[in-house]
């Protein structure tokens, strides 16, 4: 009993302590019976940390669209979500780097078990899809990238201000033709502060943006 009553409030504390999105509060408070960790991992697998369906397709489209003899590259590979998307619909032979330094995942995963799940997850990709899984943080990767400038640059990494603006800045500097990224939405305002200073979107699908050119240039 003593047990139960002190799971119960520590679950509550927790709660409390930490900053849930309206999602993951409505799950918690409609799962009574499941550990915080539980409900928060169901989460993450079911709809958090992935894009949409829409999004997906939209994404597909700006693939398409991207010159086939120039690399794609993806900063934020998490678990390949988004890659496996970028991957089967960019043309054969069309290079794509993506780019994860493993340091957060939403299961609370170790990083070298994020890195291997991610890494299996796409293995068909690597194997056969021309995919190159970079294991650094993007400051590193920018500052030794001396590849031709990107057909497309998608973002979805650290979500900060900073970061966001960083990425993007390093995407225009480059002469990356199609700039874009992920979570374009509240309640990520350093994405949006950051896409908004150099411009704001000029297409968007769900959360899913791509940065408007003749703004930004």
């Amino acid at each position: 009993m003593l047990k139960r009553i002190l799971k119960t409030a520590l679950r509550n504390a927790d709660a409390e302590l930490l900053r849930y999105y309206p999602l993951e509060k409505e799950l918690i408070e409609a799962h009574p019976d499941m550990s915080l960790r539980d409900v928060l991992r169901v989460q993450a697998l079911s709809t958090g940390s992935q894009i949409s369906l829409s999004e997906a397709r939209f994404m597909g489209e700006l693939v398409r669209r991207s010159d086939p003899t120039r690399p794609i590259i993806e900063i934020g590979t998490l678990f390949g979500y988004s890659t496996r998307v970028i991957a089967a619909n960019k043309a054969p032979g069309q290079r794509l780097i993506t780019v994860d330094n493993y340091s957060w995942n939403p299961l609370g995963l170790s990083s070298a078990a994020h890195k291997l799940a991610t890494r299996l997850a796409l293995a068909e990709a690597i194997e056969e899809h021309d995919t190159t899984v970079l294991a650094m943080g993007a400051a590193e990767f920018y500052r030794g990238y001396s590849g031709a400038a990107p057909a497309l640059f998608f973002c979805d990494a650290d979500h900060s201000y900073e970061a966001v603006l960083a990425d993007l800045r390093w995407a225009l500097g480059v002469g990356a033709t199609i700039i874009c990224g992920d979570d374009y939405e509240p309640p990520h305002d350093g994405v949006m502060r950051a896409v908004d200073e150099l411009g704001g979107p000029s297409e968007k699908r769900g959360g899913l943006f791509v940065l408007r050119r003749d703004a930004a240039s």
